[in-house]
């Protein structure tokens, strides 16, 4: 989700009339037994103007079954503008998401135009399932004790240091 600077116009971002039917025109399966048929959902764009870095995030979305969101969800049906400048108006920000989230979009909203930016905020709002775990058990939770320092301490904490175990644990902690 952001400033991509891509300007797809109205490009599908899904193959267009996707088809397991190649199967039945070979005589080896050139498409694996769980492939997925691509289904299209239209979009709207104001901006009709397209650049490299569109035909850019346009071949992304279609490789990797990615969906624009702008343009297709309550909020931003029309596909309305992102950015303001000296040249016009465009829609260059985008939020992208994976065809398996698609149902959990509730909402896609391109916000108005304000004097802080030459951008639009853009928001997306998504179902959640999400179950929280309330634990109030504070008796368990061991208070800090102060540290003291003695004259032994020094040779202590350099003897912990050098020990395997904690060599061990930063070394993993590191990866």
């Amino acid at each position: 989700m952001g400033d991509f600077n891509a300007r797809t116009a109205e490009l599908e971002d899904c193959i267009k009339h996707d088809s397991s039917d190649l199967n039945k025109y070979r005589d080896t399966n050139i498409l694996p037994e769980n492939y997925n048929i691509d289904t299209c959902l239209d979009r709207n764009n104001q901006d009709l103007a397209r650049n490299t870095y569109g035909n850019n995030l346009i071949d992304l979305c279609i490789s990797s079954r990615l969906r624009i969101l702008n343009g297709r969800y309550i909020g931003d049906s029309q596909g309305y503008y992102t950015c303001i400048t000296p040249n016009g108006y465009s829609s260059v920000d985008y939020a992208v998401t994976s065809v398996a989230l698609l149902s959990s979009v509730q909402y896609f909203k391109t916000c108005p135009f304000n004097y802080l930016s030459d951008h639009a905020q853009i928001e997306v709002h998504l179902k959640c399932n999400i179950k929280l775990k309330q634990t109030n058990n504070f008796d368990s939770w061991k208070t800090t004790r102060r540290f003291l320092w003695e004259e032994n301490s020094k040779q202590k904490l350099i003897e912990v240091l050098a020990s395997n175990e904690i060599k061990e644990n930063i070394i993993n902690f590191e990866l």
